[in-house]
């Protein structure tokens, strides 16, 4: 069977590319995904739905990708889940100038946040201490979606344009020739190709591996936590980053929270998932350390029960943001890997990305090509950011 675009990975990531690419008219387009949709990385993503980016061009995306989430079921038929509860992010002294830096660039291409005194963010959230803190920005329009819902839902629309979806298929090889992929091995059989995504997230190392490629990513480990909350605690509440005290957190229905860190532990990292175990229990001493945090911010979640818990893995690159782009070894292969933490925020806008770069001669209207391209690292062009912690980039 021959394609024009094989996406490898089956994620947000790759079903919103396989979703772009099929509306844009590009083909024989496949979606090949080792396990199924969104059962990998994708369904253990909390799916926070965020605008606050320290860049106008993350900031962009971030805002095409919360436009699409939050109309997708008018406009493919098909649920994201998304919900409007909105998002705080809260600054101590040491954050303040960046977070109005962060506001001012945001507001002037059109995102709905606004600066909030630390009196304000009492009377928006009267159970919180706001005693450290220096401000807040506040998005009354973002929230969180469901990412297993949304990945699906973006795969069964590329289906219905003509995808060809392929589960529990695992890409064991390419043949090269000339610098291009001229044929995917893989457990379904063997495909030859015109163009290649790579959209696999944390095992980003494991298809570079067989092509000979060393991309600057590696693999760390979160762990996020439930809790059940007390009685006057109930209702879902708003989205929250606490950067002064390392967290977030989102509801989960009217009576459960999950709650991550915002800089994750990068003192074990790994080139490939396989050096974590991730299907182990949270251990008591995580449940302490978040719930210290978290009882600090919010006194009443001192009453809050352990409700369970799961680990995640992030790809992370040096800079926090993901590596999109052309292939500077090989010719007919796309990078949509490296997501920091990202990966779901921005899915609408990355698949619209790599579209573009496929199917337009590498431009696109989204950003400019080269600012996500893997030649940053080399050139020493690195992203910036407002703050000193990971997916608070």
């Amino acid at each position: 069977m021959e394609v024009d675009v094989l996406v490898i990975g089956g994620g947000s990531t790759g079903s919103s590319v396989a979703y772009h690419l099929c509306s844009e008219g590009a083909g024989k387009v496949m979606l090949v995904e080792r396990s199924n949709i969104a059962w990998g990385q994708t369904g253990r993503s909390t799916a926070v739905v965020r605008l606050h980016y320290s860049t106008p061009e993350v900031a962009k995306m971030a805002l095409e990708s919360w436009r699409f989430l939050k109309d997708m079921e008018p406009r493919l038929g098909k649920p994201s889940g998304f919900r409007a509860v909105g998002f705080i992010i809260l600054a101590g002294e040491n954050e303040l100038e960046g977070l109005r830096r962060n506001v001012e660039m945001q507001r002037s291409i059109g995102i709905n946040t606004k600066l909030l005194e630390p009196e304000e963010v009492k009377q928006l959230i009267p159970q919180m201490n706001v005693d450290d803190l220096a401000g807040a920005a506040y998005e009354p329009e973002s929230g969180y979606a469901d990412p297993v819902t949304t990945a699906q839902s973006l795969a069964e629309a590329a289906k219905e344009l003509g995808c060809v979806v392929k589960t529990n298929t695992e890409v064991r090889g390419f043949e090269v020739r000339d610098g291009r992929i001229e044929l995917v091995k893989t457990t379904a059989g063997d495909f030859k190709v015109n163009q290649v995504v790579n959209a696999t997230g944390v095992w980003t190392n494991v298809i570079n591996g067989m092509l000979g490629i060393d991309l600057p990513v590696e693999v760390v480990k979160e762990d996020i936590v439930i809790w059940r909350r007390p009685s006057s605690l109930a209702g879902e509440h708003i989205v929250v980053g606490d950067l002064p005290l390392d967290y977030y957190m989102r509801p989960f229905g009217d009576t459960q929270t999950y709650m991550g860190s915002i800089n994750p532990d990068l003192s074990r990292r790994a080139k490939t998932p396989d050096a974590f175990n991730i299907d182990g229990r949270i251990t008591v001493d995580v449940f302490l350390r978040y719930g210290e945090r978290v009882s600090r911010r919010i006194p009443a979640m001192k009453h809050a029960e352990a409700a369970g818990g799961w680990s995640g893995l992030y790809d992370v690159t040096p800079d926090w943001h993901p590596i999109i782009g052309r292939s500077a070894e090989i010719e007919n292969l796309t990078h949509a890997v490296g997501m920091s933490g990202h990966g779901f925020k921005l899915a609408p806008a990355i698949g619209k990305l790599v579209a573009d770069l496929i199917l337009r001669d590498g431009k696109s209207d989204v950003v400019s090509p080269e600012f996500f391209s893997e030649e940053r690292f080399k050139n020493g062009r690195l992203i910036g950011t407002s703050y000193p912690y990971g997916v608070s980039s």
